[in-house]
């Protein structure tokens, strides 16, 4: 399996994951955290939304995404940044966008050809072991979307839900 398949099945899981660990959780429940200063799921996942922004460029996808003074990087209650004029979303809002992008970008990331994953980039990556190029990038930004994938796990099992499933549903 090529590097870029190896990818594109990363991403199409975490969309299914995302939307299994999003799922039936209030817009009330959303805004709860174990324990401060944990950040909400809520929070988490307009922070993974923004974050489909990178896949969208290295993919070339012209997208929209709404809310990003919402979610800066970084842990913090979910509050917007300061000098925020939009309404803060709910979470349903933000599972909606996600699953409008997701067919954009991936489009777009499958379209990517498999030598541009080679390209350098001038960005250096937080976590040393990704290479400076496109597909370094890709697999640092898959990893960091599990990351906190995981964590929505972990607060769903909090809010005293079903385990997130590893199929979709």
């Amino acid at each position: 399996m090529s590097a870029k398949k190896v990818l594109l099945a990363q991403y199409d899981l975490h969309n299914v994951l995302y939307n299994n660990t999003t799922d039936q959780i209030s817009d009330e429940e959303s805004n709860s955290s174990v324990k401060a200063p944990m950040n909400s799921m809520k929070w988490i996942a307009g922070h993974l939304l923004i974050c489909q922004g990178h896949l969208a460029r290295i993919g070339g996808a012209n997208v929209s995404i709404p809310w990003e003074d919402h979610f800066p990087a970084g842990p913090g209650a979910p509050k917007p940044a300061e000098g925020v004029k939009s309404e803060f979303p709910s979470l349903a809002q933000i599972r909606t966008k996600w699953n409008e992008l997701h067919p954009v970008i991936r489009q777009g990331l499958e379209n990517l050809p498999e030598e541009a994953l080679a390209t350098p980039i001038e960005a250096k990556h937080p976590i040393s072991p990704f290479d400076n190029t496109l597909g370094g990038l890709w697999a640092f930004i898959n990893h960091h979307q599990a990351l906190h994938i995981g964590q929505m796990s972990v607060l769903r099992r909090g809010l005293n839900k079903e385990p997130m499933k590893f199929t979709a549903q």
